[in-house]
């Protein structure tokens, strides 16, 4: 779940956000799509895992990250409703976005609350090209330490988050198009035949 809670955080932020490119990024950027890495470490820097994939993301709420590798998995934003699909298992996973996301970056995120006094926002140095901020949640029971967004002038292209167990998932974004049209078929989930329905 905690996967599924980085994935959206980054896409249904609020106006205004954040520092003034970052800002302009969520203000000019509508569609997005592309590849993305995503590396896993655990608190002393051994690697847990690593996946590819495909992305697509349409403002406001609704997304797709469909993970290649290492196994194949799906998730679907639809708004309210956040698709979590294992063909390996044959199972979907069916949540609101509240539910899936509880007290985490993308529902603090998404308006339920002031920004300034949910996080601690904090501008860091440009670093291998890119320029950062750091999210530091306001309070406990967040599941995580901090978020940082590396971004080079309207494009995100890394995002990496600590988890409350030291636990780092680190995602670089790659060759992004902005502002292209995309199918709503895209952003629709219809579970296979045979499927396992799950709402926890």
């Amino acid at each position: 779940m905690r996967r599924v809670a980085l994935l959206v955080a980054l896409w249904i932020l609020p106006l205004p956000v954040l520092a003034a490119n970052l800002s302009r990024f969520f203000a000019q950027v509508h569609t997005l799509s592309g590849r993305f890495t995503q590396v896993v470490r655990d608190r002393h820097g051994v690697l847990v895992t690593r996946g590819q994939g495909l992305v697509w993301l349409q403002r406001p709420g609704r997304f797709r990250w469909n993970y290649k590798s290492p196994y194949k998995e799906e998730i679907v934003g639809q708004g309210r409703r956040v698709w979590l699909y294992d063909p390996g298992l044959a199972q979907a996973t069916r949540y609101s976005l509240n539910r899936a996301l509880g007290r985490t970056p993308a529902l603090l995120l998404a308006g339920r609350g002031h920004l300034t006094r949910l996080f601690q926002v904090q501008n860091l140095a440009t670093r291998n090209g890119l320029q950062w901020i750091k999210l530091m949640p306001r309070g406990q029971g967040q599941g995580f330490r901090w978020i940082r967004i590396g971004y080079s002038g309207p494009r995100i292209a890394r995002i990496v988050l600590r988890d409350a167990l030291g636990q780092t998932t680190d995602i670089h974004l790659q060759d992004l198009k902005l502002n292209v049209a995309l199918p709503a078929s895209i952003f629709q989930f219809h579970p296979p035949p045979h499927t396992a329905i799950v709402s926890p």
